[in-house]
């Protein structure tokens, strides 16, 4: 993605740096435009270091800097494929609510046909004024997008809403509003499990499994980059990605009752979780001590969520199932596929602790029609993005 960085006068000014960075090393190419005031907060020098590209506007040692002064924002205004202002001011806000274009930024604000997002940061007072809420709401009408500013102690001493943002929820707000969306997804409701379950023995132990849930939520992300709505249940301890509504889970029973209560308003399933098939046969209300002699846990099985929702799937509905196999890959994948009644199942081999992690992983899906071409292997959130182009054709077949 080709990025506009707009960096404007506030404290938090410094942080573009950190985003510009990230947005950088993430494989975009980011050119910066420095207002008047961002330039007493941090130098071009600073930003075309950390991302390899020009950095426009204001210069502390030559005013607002213009190489080519007469077409220079039209250029930059047709260049980009989103534009980001971070932070953004009050003053900002205000000029391009009204069509103001005093500066390189704010005339390329207005010139530019790219999605704008605005992460805001301000003293509490500001950003509470009515003015400013006034123009944010009409930035919204024209399309724009917000990323709300945090709450905590400014940089005056007071508290109150009005911090930057984290960055890298900034980050993830770019890639959602910058990516292409797909026909057959914009706007899906898309119902996605995650991460391990865990069935608890004692107040101490659990049994559960070596899944992280790295690729269930790298999923949940590319779906909504490309439109969907995402409802994200979750099991694991690993961060819940930026704009996706998730329901924390522990167990597989938990997990279950939180799917059922979604599905039937979802246009689709990714069954990513890997659920614990087992749980201890009784639960203890205190730790089991150590005893001499043989040990016996007596398991029992937990609901299969995958087979209970499929097996309630409209026509109008589809779901995609995974299956970690350390051998007969495609053979237990296809079994599973016809017995649940699935659309397609994704199966990755996990012999010798392979997909677990943060690992580049592999997937082969399985249709009706047999072994699909591989894809990956592939970083886990490179291969999510795989998936779901890949289910988008299929869909849009099917919708043709």
């Amino acid at each position: 993605m080709q990025i506009i960085l707009g960096i404007t006068g506030g404290v938090a000014a410094y942080k573009s740096a950190e985003l510009a960075r990230l947005l950088a090393n993430q494989g975009h190419r980011v050119r910066c435009i420095l207002t008047e005031a961002g330039s007493r907060f941090i130098t071009p020098l600073t930003l075309t270091s950390l991302t390899g590209e020009p950095c426009y506007g204001a210069n502390p040692d030559q005013g607002e800097w213009r190489a080519q002064p007469s077409i220079e924002h039209i250029e930059l205004a047709r260049w980009a494929d989103l534009v980001a202002v971070v932070p953004a001011t009050a003053n900002i806000l205000g000029k391009a609510a009204n069509g103001l274009a005093s500066d390189l930024l704010s005339t390329v604000l207005l010139a530019t046909q790219a999605p704008v997002l605005w992460a805001p940061a301000m003293n509490t007072g500001m950003w509470d004024h009515p003015a400013v809420q006034a123009n944010l709401q009409r930035l919204r009408s024209f399309g724009h997008a917000v990323v709300e500013p945090a709450a905590g102690i400014m940089a005056c001493g007071e508290e109150g809403t009005g911090k930057l943002a984290d960055v890298a929820a900034i980050a993830e707000a770019i890639q959602v509003h910058g990516t292409p969306k797909l026909r057959c997804l914009n706007g899906r409701r898309v119902l996605i499990t995650a991460g391990p379950t865990r069935e608890d023995l004692d107040p101490v132990r659990t049994l559960t499994n070596r899944s992280t849930g790295a690729m269930g939520i790298e999923l949940a992300r590319a779906f909504r980059d490309v439109g969907a709505q995402v409802q994200l249940v979750l099991g694991g301890d690993l961060a819940a990605p930026w704009g996706v509504e998730t329901v924390r889970v522990r167990s597989a029973q938990q997990m279950l009752e939180a799917c059922e209560a979604r599905w039937a308003d979802a246009d689709g399933l990714v069954a990513a979780a890997a659920v614990a098939d087992q749980r201890p046969e009784a639960l203890s209300p205190e730790k089991v001590k150590k005893s001499d002699g043989i040990e016996t846990l007596n398991l029992v099985r937990t609901p299969d969520i995958l087979a209970q929702l499929s097996g309630r799937k409209r026509s109008d509905q589809w779901v995609l199932g995974f299956a970690a196999e350390s051998e007969k890959h495609l053979e237990h994948a296809k079994a599973k596929l016809e017995k649940k009644g699935l659309d397609a199942v994704l199966v990755n081999d996990v012999q010798h602790g392979k997909a677990f992690g943060a690992q580049a992983n592999a997937l082969t899906p399985v249709t009706a029609q047999g072994a699909q071409p591989t894809l990956g292997p592939l970083p886990k959130d490179q291969l999510a993005r795989a998936v779901v182009q890949w289910w988008g054709h299929r869909l849009d077949l099917r919708q043709d």
